[in-house]
This record gives structure tokens, C-alpha cells and sequence, in this order.
């Protein structure tokens, strides 16, 4: 009996790059050398260019009124314009970005309002790429978020979780560990789920730097060099230490995503090369070293120069106090995309700035009644998009309500008018 040939990686990569990125991760697993390629700028850019796909980073900063402000840097073509911003939420609204599904295109923004005199916080899940949001229920705000982290656990249909971590009244000990609360909302709940209390030294009661997804877990980088992940399937916490090549030096070193992988990547200062470490298995616990990349400080700023992405194997975002760039690990070339603006401090790096975006212009259904049209559920939660439409259709309503008036005026009207004559 004869057997079938190997499909050719060449063929095999054409057709990856007509898929989805949410599909993409089934085809990446039955082929070990296309999974190499598949993150490779050639392929991406091709793949954004079949899928009607865009990838860059949103500029988010605040204005002289300390408005909460956002614009789309292209990540591909700096001549590439695409409106993505947040403008389009509700009115007097000024979100804040928690947490983002990067490869999703997926915001988690709070918005901090007054309601019957205290400041209760908006959480708003959105869309920009289709300007689609919705306001989901709240968390217990009281105290303090220490970390946000937000997945997309599945595309069809589309669910996703959020986790929150905050402060609670006893918050330290002697030893300095700190007593957090937790919570996970499930888009299918529509509600929040209070987990047992995370007792620990590693989480502080000071932001931490944003979360990095892999694996189906979100993790973040700990002042201590540790690793704290939370899995979305189990909803479990597990901690683990940082490569031991990698010095103390928090500031220096980033949790990344590096071909779909958790890497950690430790910049030396002032242009000295940067190094790579991935974990090889989804709940391992032990590094290994990729490559060392000799990534040359930007010019005008090397001290605060930093990563920010791979948003492929071959290419890094880096950043520095005054400008974003892509740096081309192949040829060891610098492209700016952006220039710095008079938006933020000199002194601080222009990496808290931005967020690195993937997304289509596929419509995703934030709500169970999202597809039906109906513009409230029964909790009253809202979709931006219905309620656009509500009050398009309550304007036609009312014109059309005039209209009808003044047509029947003029119609009672020319009854005593009507010539006899006639």
C-alpha cells in the first residue's frame, strides 16, 4: 500500500496564509519547519495582506488636560494610515488601557466616572478595528488593581476571561507578603468569580508591568525575577524563577511572546546585545537559551532603549525616550515608525506608551444577544454598537413622527382651500 508524499512546505505555508490567525495555531502544530517560517516578516506580511489583517502598536498617551488620548502606529508600512483609536466609545469618556488580547485585537479599557457622588469605574471591553464595546460588570473596585491580564479563549464562539488582582485592607505581614484579592470574569457568565486570596511576596501593592499570554496562561514579570502565570483552563496560580543567566536587573529584563512561546529578554545596556530564552514546554519550568542578538541602541537614547515585540522571529519593536523603531535581526537595520511627541516625559521610555495590536476586521459578539440585534441584556449590560443603532433609530423615529404631522396638517389644511370649481 503506497503512502501518500509529504505535503511540500511551500505549499503548506501558501495555504496558512489565506487562514486566520485563530486557525493558523492548528497548522503551526503539524509541521515543525513551517511553524519556524510561519513567524518570519515574509509570511506575515503576506498573511496580513490575504487575511485583510493589520498589525502595529496604539500610541497611547494623555493630552495638556491629562485626557486619556490614542492614534494607530503601522507596524509594516509607515505610509499605511488606519483609524484606530478609541474615540469612538461613549461620550465623556476617558479610558484607560488595563490589558490587551494582542493577538486578538482585544481591549480591556476602564473608565473612571462619577455615579451618585463617588468614582465608580467604567470596564469596558472593545474592538477598535470594528468599533464594537461593551460595558461588562464590575469588579469589587474598592481597592487597588496590582494586575490585569485579558485572553480570548476561543474564537468560535468567541469567549474570553479577565483577571484581576487588587489590594485588599491586610495587605502586608512582617515578611512582606501581601494578601491580593482575585478575580476572573467569563464572558459566558457575564460575571465575576471571586478566587481564593494570593498570598504572596512577589506581587506588591504597586502595578506590575503588563501581562504576556502563552500557553493558554497569562503571565507577568515579578520585581523579584519571578514569574507569576495564571492558568485561564484551571484558574490556578504557579510561580517559577527567571533563566539564571539573567541578572536582577528588573528594569533590563521583559517577558515576551517569541513564536508563540513565553520568552524572557534581558537587554544590556547601551546597545551590548540582548539575549533570548523560551520556555520549551506549555507548564515547564526550565529555559532555554535561543540566540544572542546583538540589537544596537538607538541613537539619540540608549540608555532607556528596551524591547517592546516580536511581532516576528526575525524583527523586534524596541523603543527608546524618543523614538519607536523596528530593528532587523537579520541584517541589523533600524526603520523608525514614530517620532516622539510632546505627549509624555522625556525621561520616561516610550515602551509605556505603546501597545502592540494584531487584529482583522472581523466582527466578534461581545454578548449573547449581539447577533439578534437586541440592544440591552437582561443584567442591562450594553453593546456600543446596538446602542449606536438605538439612538439612530429613535432620531428616525422622531423625524419621521414630524413628518407624518405635517403631512396631515397640510392635508386638512387644503380641505378648506379647495377651490369650488374644482
Amino acid at each position: 500500500m503506497m503512502r501518500n508524499p509529504p505535503m511540500n512546505d511551500d505549499v503548506m505555508l501558501e495555504i496558512m496564509s489565506y487562514c486566520p490567525a485563530t486557525e493558523m495555531a492548528k497548522f503551526r502544530l503539524l509541521n515543525k519547519e513551517c511553524n519556524k517560517r510561519s513567524y518570519e516578516m515574509s509570511f506575515i506580511n503576506r498573511h496580513l495582506h490575504r487575511t485583510n489583517s493589520f498589525l502595529g502598536y496604539i500610541f497611547y498617551y494623555k493630552d495638556k488636560w491629562f485626557r486619556n488620548r490614542s492614534c494607530f502606529v503601522s507596524g509594516v508600512d509607515e505610509k499605511e494610515i488606519y483609524r484606530i483609536n478609541l474615540a469612538y466609545l461613549p461620550p465623556r469618556c476617558n479610558p484607560s488601557i488595563e490589558a490587551c488580547d494582542t493577538h486578538h485585537g482585544i481591549l480591556l479599557c476602564v473608565d473612571d466616572v462619577f455615579k451618585g457622588g463617588r468614582r465608580i469605574p467604567d470596564y469596558i471591553i472593545c474592538k477598535p478595528a470594528t468599533k464594537q464595546y461593551r460595558i461588562i460588570p464590575n469588579p469589587k473596585t474598592r481597592f487597588g488593581t496590582v494586575a490585569t491580564g485579558l485572553m480570548v479563549i476561543s474564537s468560535n464562539p468567541f469567549r474570553y476571561k479577565i483577571i484581576r488582582v487588587s489590594v485588599t485592607g491586610a495587605t502586608v505581614s512582617r515578611d512582606g507578603v501581601y494578601n491580593l484579592a482575585c478575580e476572573v470574569y467569563d464572558s459566558d457568565s457575564d460575571a465575576w468569580k471571586r478566587l481564593n486570596h494570593l498570598v504572596s511576596s512577589e506581587f506588591s501593592h504597586r502595578p506590575v508591568k503588563p501581562a504576556v499570554s502563552a500557553y493558554g496562561c497569562v503571565h507577568w514579570l515579578t520585581e523579584k525575577n519571578n514569574v507569576m502565570r495564571f492558568c485561564m483552563r484551571t484558574e490556578t496560580w504557579s510561580i517559577f524563577p527567571v533563566p539564571d543567566d539573567v541578572t536582577s536587573d528588573y528594569y533590563n529584563v521583559m517577558l515576551v511572546n517569541y513564536e508563540g512561546k513565553l520568552g524572557v529578554i534581558h537587554s544590556s545596556r547601551c546597545g551590548k546585545g540582548s539575549n533570548i530564552w523560551v520556555l520549551e514546554k506549555s507548564f515547564g519550568t526550565s529555559w532555554v537559551k535561543v540566540k544572542d542578538t546583538k540589537i544596537a541602541a538607538v541613537e539619540d537614547d540608549c540608555y532607556n532603549s528596551q524591547p517592546i515585540w516580536f511581532p516576528s522571529n526575525d524583527t523586534v519593536s524596541r523603543s527608546s525616550s524618543g523614538r519607536l523603531s523596528l530593528y532587523n535581526m537579520s541584517n541589523n537595520k533600524y526603520r523608525y515608525l514614530h517620532t516622539k511627541q510632546d505627549f509624555y516625559p522625556s525621561h520616561w521610555p516610550a515602551g509605556k506608551y505603546f501597545v502592540p495590536f494584531y487584529s482583522n476586521y472581523e466582527r466578534v459578539c461581545f454578548n449573547r444577544n449581539d447577533d439578534e440585534g437586541k440592544e440591552r441584556s437582561e443584567r442591562g449590560t450594553r453593546d456600543g454598537t446596538t446602542e449606536e443603532k438605538k439612538k439612530y433609530e429613535e432620531k428616525l423615529k422622531m423625524i419621521l413622527m414630524q413628518v407624518i404631522v405635517v403631512v396631515i396638517m397640510l392635508l386638512f389644511s387644503s380641505l378648506f382651500f379647495i377651490s369650488p370649481g374644482l
